[in-house]
């Protein structure tokens, strides 16, 4: 699957890219954290009072009594945890975020250096490292940089290296099918997009190994082992709202609030006669409005789902918006808005890189590249599985390891050329 380039020049920086791309992250990122402080809002202001509720003993819950389930348990689970320890302080999830950016990099380089060769590795990293949305993020409370890592180390332990004889842990075959079951879990408890993840990579493996035997009992254990781990949840959930919940009750609102008559495909208030109903209640009602909706207006679905794909990449501003109110504190809403500027004009500059990637790949590997590429093949996975529910631009946030790799592959390809035309110049 390598894009094994020849490395046109020499340098530390790519012979071993790891240690300088993350101090330049772990920089930018403690620079951050201490220009800015905490202050939870929308999204953030829910995990954080949840997680308060759990480290409480309250429950799972924004009422003491009254269980919910609309937001996955992941992630005010995990924060729960440094409130327990460390009380109601935002230090430590900082740190925490800072640690899961940094890990987060590593293991995007290591993909990076398996998919394609360590000088694609070396600009990914180093296009993470600088990326705006995701040094933002190191003062928010939110799924996102949980999933991406939990996402990314899934894609990693896949890739282990499978001719291996060294007797590596990861390397036995069950050991790596229960591992990849255990990561799609715990990411699906963090967010849900992750239930198909498994699949895909099995897929995958029945491409590239040209047998079905084993991937598909890889396959098979792997989502044993994933439905074995969120089944307590489910069980909670069932017992909690009286019919079956597999992790959320969002998935209704959700796809109404993407595929509603008034709607445009992006975020809005649910209709006010759903609001006086139970979360598991609204969950099934909304569904129901919404598949009807799509039943009968099957043509607007289409052009919509693909609008939604325009909309999904059109901007990311989400981490300038989620620290508004401490940035407006401290220093006005003109800093505000060249932060939302820097973080969308880098935003567009790699996402068109990273087209030109899929283009790259197209032209040296062939077509059939963009259908057997993980970092195409993710990118798309969750494009459309945002654009068929509903689109906000930090719902690109899971394929934003793929879309820095393929921005890599571009800068590679165009350093490659430019370094040939000198060459031919000279002679």
């Amino acid at each position: 699957m390598g894009l094994r380039t020849p490395l046109l020049a020499s340098g530390r920086w790519v012979r071993n890219p790891f240690f300088p791309v993350l101090a330049l992250a772990l920089l930018l990122r403690a620079g951050w954290a201490l220009a800015v402080p905490v202050a939870p809002v929308s999204d953030s202001y829910a995990y954080n009072l949840l997680a308060r509720n759990l480290a409480s003993g309250t429950g799972y819950c924004f009422v003491p009594g009254v269980p919910t389930a609309y937001w996955p348990v992941g992630t005010p689970f995990v924060y729960s945890l440094f409130y327990r320890v460390f009380g109601l302080s935002y230090t430590p999830v900082v740190i925490f975020n800072i640690v899961l950016s940094l890990a987060t990099i590593w293991l995007v380089m290591r993909l990076a250096e398996r998919w394609f060769d360590r000088r694609v590795a070396a600009i990914a990293g180093y296009l993470f490292a600088l990326w705006p949305v995701q040094i933002e993020f190191t003062t928010v409370l939110a799924s996102e940089l949980i999933f991406n890592f939990l996402m990314v180390a899934l894609l990693v332990v896949w890739e282990g290296p499978r001719a291996d004889r060294s007797g590596n842990l990861w390397d036995h075959f069950w050991i790596r099918s229960i591992l990849i079951g255990l990561l799609a879990a715990a990411a699906c408890y963090v967010r849900p997009v992750g239930l198909l993840l498994p699949a895909i990579l099995y897929a995958f493996s029945i491409n590239r190994e040209r047998r079905y035997a084993a991937p598909i009992a890889g396959a098979a254990i792997s989502f044993l082992v994933m439905f074995l781990a969120i089944a307590p949840w489910s069980l909670r959930n069932t017992r909690a709202f009286g019919h079956f919940e597999l992790i959320s009750t969002n998935a209704g609102p959700n796809l109404w609030m993407g595929n509603n008559p008034g709607g445009a495909g992006g975020t809005v208030d649910l209709p006010p006669d759903s609001l006086r109903m139970p979360e598991a209640e609204r969950d099934v009602y909304l569904g129901n409005r919404a598949k009807a909706y799509i039943r009968a207006y099957p043509g607007r679905f289409v052009l919509r789902t693909l609008k939604k794909v325009v909309l999904l990449h059109d901007h990311e501003t989400i981490g300038v918006h989620w620290n508004l109110s401490a940035l407006e504190g401290i220093y006005g809403t003109r800093a505000v808005w060249m932060l939302k500027l820097k973080s969308d004009v880098y935003w567009w500059a790699v996402l068109l890189l990273g087209m030109a990637g899929v283009s790259t790949l197209a032209i040296q590997r062939g077509a059939a590249a963009i259908l057997t590429s993980p970092p195409i093949v993710l990118w798309a996975y969750f494009t459309a599985l945002h654009a068929v529910i509903v689109v906000q631009d930090r719902y690109h946030f899971p394929c934003l390891p793929f879309i820095g790799m393929l921005a890599a592959v571009a800068l590679c390809a165009a350093w490659q050329k430019l370094v040939a035309c000198r060459a031919r110049r000279a002679a």
